[in-house]
């Protein structure tokens, strides 16, 4: 077996159809970085069934579609097929030759077909198997493969290895085994806790239960003595709440008159209180004034005390400012001395300033004169070399353009041989071009018009196509709803059946009685009514109605039955249900005249005629429903009861319910999910329902079935027709090609003959030009020779008078300098003598102007004294006359006082009479509250007698009064209720629904008990498998690992040229979990771990590990991406000498960019991207890499 050829479309930048076909030995696949080279080994992993896009370098399936560019659309679908050589049958095919496809559209949906029939991913994997081909074999090997290896992380190295040695999936199946058996603890550890509790709570449910049935005794006896005694207190309290009334209109009135007394006390002391805080405001007017007039005075004697204070301060600041004036005379006095002295000084400065500067202007000139003369030989010298430069410059240009034109010469005599030589020649290319242009033209015409036909075929299988998969989605969609259909009414059937089976909705005592008589065998227990009996859907809701409870009533076939289900009940306190003994029940109907109520609009006849059971069970039907009418609404209801006389009972499909006697139920009521009566009905649609939509769904699919594979024909002709185009097309680009090469061959020949005569006229000319320019430039040179040596001479002597000159101009300086500082010390000088002077004028400024301050001050004292003796006169007498209003002020306050006194004996007169006033009042107001809270407390004590009765029982006052009792001991009741709250208060809290709740927590028990050991044995099984499961692996392992290591030493050895190599495992004694060391010693050098070598002798080092597992594992062909890149030169040989040799039993397909590799391919195909981001396959000359 050997892999054939590859096809591509649409698949990551192949957007064309492209097919590669393999040689034996080594296929090359050769590209410029980025032209899609390793896209061809992504594409062989994935129609081997990859499903990791991130395997594919990609982040979704749909990434491996082509995505489109600028100038191209993007495809709605890939596809690559491989085709193998199958003449061996090393596949298990009949077919010589076996092609495996995988598509994939955008939308999701993928396919895989094995010589273009529709199959599995399974079959493809199993097709495979064991043949060393697949996405985890090592058929495929790129860089990752290295990395892996070379990879400091144990786990990643050692997943290498677990790998060629075979355990993987036995590792695989262990992982799996370790995660079920960690799940079943954790259920097993789930049911024992669960399985504790309920066993806790079984014997606690077992009392709970008997204490329920004592409680409900209790109670009953309770409740009828609880209402009689509710009876007799009601009475006793309406009576005495009768008398309490007539005292409170007694002692209301007395409280009246006590009131209108009060109103009149309370008149007179206010009028009263009013005077006495009128006279309460004058006094504090009078006193207020008094104090006002006091602060006055206060305040007349403390300005004179600050008035008296502030001269005596003036006069100690008068001596202060004396003496201050004194020390200020002395320091203007010595101000004035410096001043003289600093004078003289400053003008005998100035003299030696102008003399120095009279001698610093001489010395400036004359350094002016000597700068001036060495400027002037400076620049006269730089003119000279300048005129020296310029006619060296053109001598030299001289002899360079001799030379140029000299060459220049020859070259054109040589080309204007040429073209004279060639023109013929190119006479003779231009005919054969226009002949062939010719022949060009009319093959592309006729490819033309086959791809206008090519087009026009496609189009209409496209449209059939288009046809086809739109019927095909159609019924597929029928059917897909059909199937949904059909799986919702079969789960329906299997819920129904099973709340059937199990008796869901029934009560816990008819479910535990029917359990009984099936165990026991009672062939007199006929069922529960609800199931022997059949409601038309119509009357459901009023049938349900009517029977109420009734519907889960058992039918015996006589008493003795009923009485053994009852005993049975009765002694495992399951709780109560109703029998209906066959032998002892007769039917009820409608007597003669009621049956005219029939007649009447809206009645749908008797309940019983309405029902369908047995002829055996009619006659319990008609004792239960022989006398209900069912009628369509209340409003015909009604007249058809009273036809009747209300002497039967009425339901109207709406469940609203007439009984006999008159009274009426109805309003709205929630629908009821799983109706008894209903349930059968249903079951038995269902069935009916599941029988014929099967069948039609199973002629559906037949129907899609057909319509699959005939939208596939129309699809592989759509894809026929696309080949037969794509193949059109690519005929005429080739055609235009030819013709575009063949036209612009034809314009390029006729331009180089164009080009060629007029290079032959310019050549002619350009010659006699330059022998010309030749006798023009040799005057010149003659000429240029002679003046420069007399232009050297002068250069000289300029050279020597500007060193002179240089000379005196730095002496001439330096005496400059010394002249400028002398001057710049005096300068100094008088500056200091300056600012001594600027600070004596300052100081004797300041000290005039403290002087003019003090005598203003001095003056401002003196006014000052002069304005406080007056002030002192003025509140002096001020104080005087504040006195006297001060005395006057003080005899009104004392008159009013005494008003004040006689007004408030007047109000504790009044004061005195109200307070006895008050105390009848509150005598009486206590009297009649304590009447109201008599009455109050009676009627609270008779609210909360009927809210408990109300609470404990749903009755009011006239409830109870259907259980008065008479002749009836109140004290013996009285006595007997709390006896019976004692006994129900000792059992404590009572769970009514313990029996129901025990029986079914057993069950449960009894249930977990069996899932308990069913887990048990599952962990036991489970931990057989991993323990078989880690024999095989260490078995696997140890073989292969054995084998691996001489492989490897092996090919380490023909790799390098020598040397040694070693695998070794880190613990023999765990060689599933221990680490993995790779030792090598290349020639020449010492044993050394892996991660010791230079990286060209790690990555070869990785290689030889590969084909070592390569020889372990074998593979008809083998990819091998880019895995020598980071060789060097010399390793490259070794490696691909060693591939040579390997290639004789195996194909090898290598993606590369090494020229050492390429020279040992038998066959070479490129990649390359001419349009940006599409692939395709270009021609490779072996013998262009060579050279």
């Amino acid at each position: 077996m050997k892999l054939k050829k590859l096809e591509l479309y649409g698949f990551k930048s192949f957007a064309q159809r492209t097919e590669i076909v393999f040689d034996e030995g080594i296929t090359g696949i050769v590209g410029p970085n980025g032209s899609g080279k390793s896209n061809i080994g992504d594409a062989v992993r994935w129609v081997l069934g990859e499903q990791s896009a991130k395997t594919l370098r990609g982040a979704s399936m749909s990434d491996v579609i082509f995505n489109g560019t600028q100038k191209r659309k993007p495809l709605s679908y890939c596809e690559v097929s491989l085709v193998f050589d199958n003449d061996d049958h090393a596949l298990a095919m009949e077919a010589a030759e076996v092609m495996v496809t995988r598509r994939v559209y955008r939308n999701g949906e993928s396919e895989y077909y094995l010589n273009r029939t529709a199959c599995r991913l399974k079959d493809v994997v199993d097709l495979f198997r064991d043949t060393g081909i697949g996405k985890e074999g090592y058929s495929i090997i790129g860089q990752g493969r290295i990395d892996e290896i070379l990879s400091r992380k144990s786990e990643d190295r050692r997943q290498v290895f677990e790998e060629a040695a075979g355990i993987v999936k036995f590792k695989a199946r262990k992982e799996e085994a370790d995660k079920k058996l960690q799940r079943t603890l954790e259920n097993l550890e789930r049911v024992d806790d669960i399985l504790d509790e309920l066993t806790k709570r079984l014997k606690p449910l077992e009392e709970q239960s008997r204490n329920a049935r004592v409680y409900l005794e209790l109670s009953t006896e309770l409740k009828d003595l609880d209402l009689n005694l509710f009876l007799i207190r009601s009475d006793r309290a309406r009576a005495r709440l009768s008398e309490l009334e007539s005292e409170l209109l007694t002692v209301q009135t007395i409280l009246a008159d006590t009131e209108s007394n009060l109103t009149d006390k309370t008149t007179r002391r206010d009028e009263t209180q009013n005077r006495i805080d009128q006279l309460e405001e004058a006094i504090t007017r009078a006193r207020t004034e008094l104090m006002e007039c006091a602060e006055h005075v206060h305040e007349s004697q403390k300005k004179l005390s600050a008035l008296q204070s502030r001269r005596e301060t003036r006069s100690e600041n008068r001596q202060r400012i004396v003496r201050e004036q004194e020390e200020a005379q002395e320091r203007l006095a010595e101000i004035e001395k410096d001043h003289v002295r600093i004078q003289a000084d400053v003008e005998k400065q100035h003299s030696l300033i102008a003399d120095a500067e009279q001698i610093l202007r001489a010395t400036q000139e004359a350094a002016e004169k000597a700068q001036a003369k060495e400027k002037e030989a400076d620049a006269a010298l730089e003119t000279q070399k300048a005129a020296v430069i310029d006619q060296m410059n053109r001598l030299s240009d001289v002899r360079n353009d001799k030379t140029r034109l000299n060459t220049m010469q020859a070259q054109m005599e040589t080309r204007l041989t040429e073209i004279e030589e060639s023109s013929g020649a190119l006479q003779e290319q231009e005919a054969a071009l226009r002949e062939a242009l010719t022949a060009v033209e009319k093959q592309l015409e006729t490819e033309n018009q086959h791809q206008q036909q090519c087009q026009e075929k496609l189009a209409q299988a496209r449209q059939a196509s288009d046809e086809a998969d739109t019927a095909y989605a159609n019924l597929r969609a029928d059917v897909e709803k059909q199937s949904a259909d059909m799986q919702a009414a079969a789960s329906r059937h299997n819920v129904l059946t099973e709340m059937t089976r199990d008796m869901e909705g029934y009560n816990m005592a008819v479910r535990r009685a029917m359990t009984y008589a099936k165990q026991r065998g009672l062939t007199g227990v006929k069922g529960v009514l609800a199931q022997l009996m059949t409601v038309p859907q119509a009357y459901e809701t009023a049938i349900d109605m009517a029977l109420g409870a009734a519907q889960q009533n058992i039918v015996t076939d006589t008493e003795e039955t009923a009485k053994e289900l009852i005993n049975y009940l009765r002694q495992n306190r399951l709780g109560r249900a109703t029998f209906l003994p066959m032998s002892a029940i007769r039917g009820k109907t409608l007597y003669g005249n009621e049956r005219n109520a029939l007649k009447l609009p809206g009645c749908l006849g008797v309940a019983s005629e309405l029902v369908q059971c047995a002829p055996e069970y009619r006659g319990i039907v008609e004792n239960l429903l022989g006398r209900t009418v069912i009628a369509d609404n209340l409003d015909h209801g009604i007249p058809i009861m009273r036809a009747g006389n209300h002497a039967f009972r009425l339901v109207t499909l709406e469940g609203d319910v007439m009984h006999s006697g008159g009274s009426m139920t109805g309003g709205s009521a929630q629908s009821k999910v799983s109706n008894l009566l209903s349930r059968e009905r249903e079951l038995k649609e269902l069935t009916a329902k599941l029988q014929t939509g099967r069948a039609e769904l199973d002629k559906c699919r037949q129907e899609l079935t057909q319509c699959q594979q005939t939208a596939q024909e129309k699809r592989q002709k759509v894809s026929d027709a696309v080949n037969a185009l794509h193949q059109q097309e690519i005929a005429v680009a080739r055609e235009q090609a030819r013709r575009e090469s063949v036209f612009a061959d034809l314009n390029t020949h006729l331009q180089r003959m164009q080009e060629t005569e007029q290079a032959r006229v310019q050549l002619h000319q350009s010659l006699e030009d330059i022998r010309q320019q030749l006798e023009t430039i040799e005057h010149q040179r003659t000429g240029a020779q002679g003046d420069q040596s007399a232009m050297e001479q002068k250069t000289i002597e300029m050279q020597n008078a500007l060193v002179k000159a240089r000379a005196e101009a730095s002496a001439e300086n330096d005496r400059l300098m010394v002249r400028t500082l002398q001057l710049s010390d005096l300068r100094h000088g008088l500056s200091d003598l300056e600012r001594d002077e600027a600070h004596a004028q300052q100081d004797q400024a300041q000290i005039l102007r403290e002087q003019e301050r003090r005598e203003q001050l001095l003056h401002e004292m003196d006014e000052l004294d002069a304005i406080d003796e007056n002030d002192m006169k003025r509140e002096e007498a001020e104080s005087a006359r504040r006195q006297k209003e001060q005395l006057r002020q003080e005899s009104a306050a004392q008159a009013i006082e005494q008003r004040r006194a006689q007004a408030q004996s007047d109000l504790r007169d009044i004061l005195s009479d109200m307070e006895n006033l008050h105390e009848a009042y509150n005598r009486d107001s206590e009297k009649l509250h304590k009447t109201e809270l008599a009455k109050a407390r009676i009627e609270g004590d008779q609210k909360n007698l009927q809210n408990r009765i109300w609470d404990t029982y749903k009755l009011t006052y006239a409830g109870a009064e259907e259980f008065r009792r008479t002749p009836f001991d109140e004290k013996e009741s009285d006595c007997r209720a709390a006896e019976l709250q004692g006994q129900i208060r000792a059992l404590g809290t009572v769970n009514v629904g313990a029996v129901e709740e025990y029986a079914e927590t057993k069950a449960r028990v009894d249930d977990l008990t069996a899932q308990q050991q069913d887990l048990k044995r599952a962990e036991m099984d489970l931990r057989e498998l991993i323990e078989r499961l880690l024999i095989q692996m260490r078995s696997t392992f140890v073989e292969n690992f054995s084998k691996m290591q001489g492989y490897f030493a092996e090919t380490f050895m023909r790799l390098f040229g020598g040397g040694h190599a070693e695998l070794k495992l880190m613990d023999p004694d765990d060689p599933l979990n221990c680490g993995i060391e790779v030792n090598a010693q290349p020639p020449g050098k010492k044993l050394q771990l892996l991660s010791l070598l230079s990286g060209g002798e790690r990555a070869l080092t990785a290689i030889a590990i590969l084909f070592a597992m390569l020889k372990l594992k074998p593979t008809p062909f083998c990819i091998l991406d880019e895995i020598e890149a980071a060789l060097d030169d010399a390793n490259i040989g070794y490696y691909a000498d060693y591939l040579k040799e390997y290639s004789k039993g195996t194909q090898f397909i290598v993606v590369t960019h090494r020229k050492g590799t390429m020279e040992r391919c038998n066959s070479l195909f490129g990649v390359a991207m001419e349009e940006q981001g599409v692939s395709r396959m270009v021609s490779v000359s072996l013998q262009d890499y060579q050279e």
